[in-house]
């Protein structure tokens, strides 16, 4: 069996205080006093730690509940046509701190703290590991515990930091300023580098603790950090596979590109993804590609369709980076064997998702697709950003970034835009290869935040042809980061509203 089935019975942080409660004891009931008592135990609860992120929200989800990768369409580089899920209302501002994604994306996430956190605060008391063991187990918590703070700071900004199993005494705390949540992800993503080990596909390994952590320092402008964390995992093994058609599928999965990922497996069980769905004879229609990312795909000379002399615009398949006919279904291809070709009248915006759906229709709604949180080509780019944002130009930045071009048979920077560029000319190339390299994957929300373009991304995407007028908006902080959950609001008498959704 390629996965591990990560366990469900962990038991995070004890059911309830028992001094508010008059009740008679079960001797059969698992508690936290009875419950850590071998390295079994812990075990288990790591699972509980991973399965976690197989949640809908997080990185499990399909159309009803989108998942990270339908973060892109906050971004420029796609349409939410179904609206009701959340990434439209964000999208044209109109997101409440009722809706239901803001929510389960918060719960979700706290839920893999407060499950990290056990395993931090009990395994320590478990006799029979030794040192090297309890801090492998340790590295891993600690590292699922930095992504989802990660994930909360990148949304909502001021977080509350917990870093202990809530109590009666201590249910509801304030939240801490983004800057220091920030740091204690440093803090669990350093200690995850230094003592995670190389074990079961899928689990945190010393190159997925240092590959997120340059993701974390390049996010918070941190460069020359940034590059020595990608370094150290550019010498640990891994290679680009050599053919991104097919990457993105079960066959592949466990390829040397994939530098971490979230494991899931049909089952028939509820236990597989709902993000590569083919929802029996149609593709998928909610994640719409929009014409100006299809339009940012160069043509196979390495030139901008506007300027490329190969570019036709009644053939706009013809001719382009292989990666765009990877990522996007086009009117009258076929999408699947023996069903009908994509008819672009269910479209918006004319065009479909292709990267990471399934050309099989025999899962419905229970996948067996692993989803990348990070590959090998993302830490070739992210070094190369790196170095360029540092002005450490040299002839490893043209290197970093044509491996990812060659790779797809694109041609180098230096056989289209030559040599002696300058960091303005380098950003530039660098940006649109992260666009067409990860279209899809839910980094562009970010990536666009990040470095400041997300109005200009926004305004792009509002003024595109397509078949509805999309009123994608700009509100300045208010589009950066969203409101806090309001039940959170009501129930914790210390959690403020984000000021900006007041």
């Amino acid at each position: 069996m390629k996965r591990i089935i990560y366990s469900l019975i962990v038991l995070m942080g004890v059911l309830t205080s028992c001094s508010d409660f008059l009740r008679t004891s079960d001797p059969n009931e698992i508690t936290d006093d009875t419950y850590w008592t071998s390295e079994t135990d812990v075990l288990y609860a790591i699972y509980g730690c991973y399965d976690v992120l197989q949640r809908n929200t997080l990185y499990g989800g399909g159309p009803y509940s989108p998942n990270f990768r339908d973060h892109d369409c906050l971004s420029d580089d796609a349409y939410n046509a179904w609206g009701w899920n959340g990434m439209l209302f964000i999208a044209e501002g109109s997101i409440t701190a009722d809706h239901d994604f803001m929510l389960y994306y918060w719960k979700d996430n706290y839920t893999a703290i407060r499950r990290a956190n056990s395993v931090i605060e009990n395994a320590p008391t478990v006799e029979e590991l030794t040192e090297d063991k309890l801090k492998a187990y340790l590295a891993e918590a600690k590292f699922i515990r930095g992504l989802a703070y990660f994930n909360l700071i990148n949304s909502f900004g001021d977080v509350p930091l917990r870093l202990t199993v809530p109590t009666a005494d201590d249910a509801h705390i304030a939240k801490s300023p983004k800057e220091e949540v920030y740091e204690q992800v440093i803090e669990d993503l350093v200690y995850a580098a230094d003592n995670a080990v190389n074990g079961d596909f899928g689990r945190v390994n010393p190159g997925a603790a240092y590959g997120l952590l340059t993701r974390v320092y390049l996010y918070n402008h941190e460069y020359q950090l940034a590059a020595e964390a990608a370094q150290k995992v550019i010498g640990m093994g891994y290679e680009l596979f050599d053919d991104y058609s097919t990457l993105f599928t079960e066959e592949n999965e466990q390829c040397k590109e994939i530098v971490f990922s979230v494991l899931f497996e049909s089952l028939r069980n509820g236990e597989g993804e709902k993000f590569s769905g083919t929802w029996a004879k149609s593709p998928q229609t909610h994640h719409q590609p929009m014409p100006n990312l299809v339009n940012d795909y160069y043509c196979t000379d390495g030139l901008p369709i506007d300027v490329s002399p190969l570019y036709d615009s009644e053939k706009e398949r013809e001719n382009r980076d292989p990666r765009l006919e990877t990522s996007v279904l086009f009117g009258g291809e076929k999408w699947i064997e023996d069903k009908p070709a994509f008819d672009n009248n269910l479209s918006i915006t004319n065009y479909c998702l292709q990267k990471y759906v399934r050309d099989k229709v025999i899962y419905v709604d229970d996948g067996p697709q692993d989803f990348y949180l990070i590959r090998y080509a993302d830490i070739l780019l992210m070094r190369a950003e790196a170095l360029i944002e540092s002005n450490n130009i040299t002839q490893e930045v043209y290197d970093l970034i044509n491996a990812v071009r060659h790779r797809v048979g694109m041609p180098t920077i230096e056989e289209v835009e030559g040599t002696g560029l300058s960091l303005e000319q380098l950003r530039k190339i660098l940006r649109h290869e992260r666009r067409v390299e990860f279209a899809a994957e839910g980094f562009r929300y970010y990536d666009l935040k990040r470095w400041g373009l997300l109005e200009e991304a926004r305004q792009r995407a509002a003024s595109d042809e397509i078949k509805v007028p999309y009123n994608a908006v700009y509100e300045g902080e208010k589009s950066l980061y969203w409101p806090i959950p309001q039940l959170e609001v009501d129930n914790n008498d210390l959690m403020e509203q984000n000021p900006l959704w007041k």
